[in-house]
């Protein structure tokens, strides 16, 4: 399969070596055996550069750098890694414009459908085709993304939501630690009444106890970041999504759907064991509030999990969100797209496969960042074992939680399929503003938000 082919330089090296005879148009002998001369002699004499864009932390940078240094070594193909963190679509736009695109880089996926319409972007299908080692079977569904039967990206890893918790919070409360295998999740009224357990005010009392303080509150049961990734974690536990099952008919302003949105208002405003958004500003970044206890629980994406194993007196745990009417998991990602005026998009490819490999890039999935996009790392437990294994970031009971539900019950994001998504959450997003601090219910948000929703509300990409 593709993917043993990256694990083992020697073998990678042959396949790139063939395609870089390919790239630089030089011949072989008629019988076509380029493939079969050693690879000393089978390079191209052609000096190959890619220009590589991407966003990220500094440690992704040092881990990325680190990627495509080995890649280079392995194939001769040199890469310019370009970080851009911040404004990125808009300095590629600028790069684009000056006819200055990269090779290849990372991409939203709405901006990414836009852009292959007008011709920036490759299908990346023609160049699956002519891999005789890779087929679209190797990946996770969804992973590739389409319009029509065009691929316009790879998610260049997977990512999924979890509810992680300060082991020693539960553990002063004397609740038990919750579970984390989807048939045993919490319904939502009991993670209420966890939550209510573990949200204390500054006299040691709980949100259950009469004399609860609400204005004092020292530690917060529970708090998650208010955006559609989080919030589609919990719509897709409630059986509903913008556009379930990628159909025709939206989720949006349904009874299922509200109820998901109102659900999280009232953990601040009724329940009173989530801080409200203004509040939150003030508190630190999560590893540093699930550290001190300001939060004894946050719902929030795998990935930082990279920054919670960097946290050495943080003892946390990591557990399956609640359920309403389903356990199934929601999966995002970045996509890796390859730019339509790339002379060597072959090589873009290569470079692409081999930085979402774990066993070339293993720091970006060992150490948190990233999950695989390959099934393999998801039904192969040898495979599992070179990226999940119990460490720092992979804390006992990850397999559970994160691993197993990719393959078994999760659905893509609607980010990656729905019309007009990034349009709709920007009217969205902030009318919810008046349900997170109570000024008007979610139903009554959305009478008034979807007279300007609705003609956005165009369905699936097909």
């Amino acid at each position: 399969m593709a993917q043993r082919r990256l694990a083992v330089a020697g073998a990678l090296l042959a396949g790139i070596v063939a395609v870089a005879g390919c790239s630089s148009g030089s011949g072989g002998d008629e019988t076509g055996n380029n493939a079969q001369r050693p690879p000393s002699s089978s390079k191209s004499n052609e000096e190959i550069n890619l220009r590589f864009t991407y966003w990220g932390s500094t440690y992704e940078k040092d881990v990325i750098n680190k990627a495509i240094g080995k890649f280079t070594e392995d194939t001769g193909i040199k890469v310019e890694g370009i970080i851009i963190p911040s404004e990125y679509e808009t300095k590629l736009t600028t790069m684009i414009a000056s006819n200055d695109a990269p090779d290849v880089g990372y991409l939203g996926p709405p901006t990414a459908y836009k852009w292959y319409e007008d011709g920036k972007l490759a299908n990346i299908k023609e160049l699956i085709e002519t891999d005789s080692q890779t087929s679209e079977e190797d990946y996770i569904d969804g992973v590739m993304v389409k319009k029509g039967d065009d691929i316009v990206g790879l998610m260049n890893n997977l990512e999924s939501f979890a509810l992680f918790y300060n082991k020693d919070a539960f553990e002063e409360a004397g609740i038990e630690a919750p579970p984390v295998k989807p048939e045993d999740a919490w319904t939502w009224e009991e993670f209420i009444e966890v939550a209510k357990q573990l949200t204390v005010d500054d006299k040691g009392r709980n949100a259950l106890d009469p004399e609860f303080d609400a204005k004092n509150i020292r530690q917060y049961g529970f708090n998650m970041n208010l955006w559609s990734g989080t919030l589609e974690a919990l719509l897709i536990r409630n059986g509903t999504q913008y556009y379930p099952d990628m159909g025709d008919e939206t989720g949006i302003n349904t009874p299922a759907f509200n109820q998901v949105f109102q659900n999280v208002a009232d953990l601040i405003n009724v329940h009173q064991v989530m801080p409200s958004p203004t509040t939150a500003k003030s508190m630190p970044a999560p590893a540093v509030a699930l550290q001190s206890k300001r939060y004894a629980m946050v719902l929030d994406g795998q990935w930082v999990t990279n920054d919670f194993a960097n946290s050495k007196d943080l003892n946390y745990g990591i557990a399956v969100l609640p359920k309403m009417t389903s356990t199934t998991a929601v999966y995002s990602g970045a996509l890796g797209v390859i730019f339509a005026e790339s002379k060597h998009p072959k090589e873009a490819w290569l470079l692409l496969q081999y930085i979402t490999n774990p066993e070339s890039a293993i720091e970006l999935f060992r150490d948190g960042l990233w999950m695989p996009n390959l099934k393999e790392y998801y039904t192969d437990e040898s495979k599992i074992d070179v990226w999940a294994s119990v460490n720092p970031a992979r804390v006992e009971g990850y397999k559970d939680v994160l691993v197993d539900p990719i393959v078994e019950d999760s659905q893509v994001t609607s980010e990656v399929y729905v019309k007009n998504f990034g349009e709709i959450n920007n009217i969205l997003f902030p009318a919810l503003d008046q349900a997170w601090t109570g000024k008007k219910s979610v139903d009554d948000v959305m009478a008034e938000v979807m007279p300007k929703i609705t003609p956005l509300l165009e369905g699936s990409i097909q």
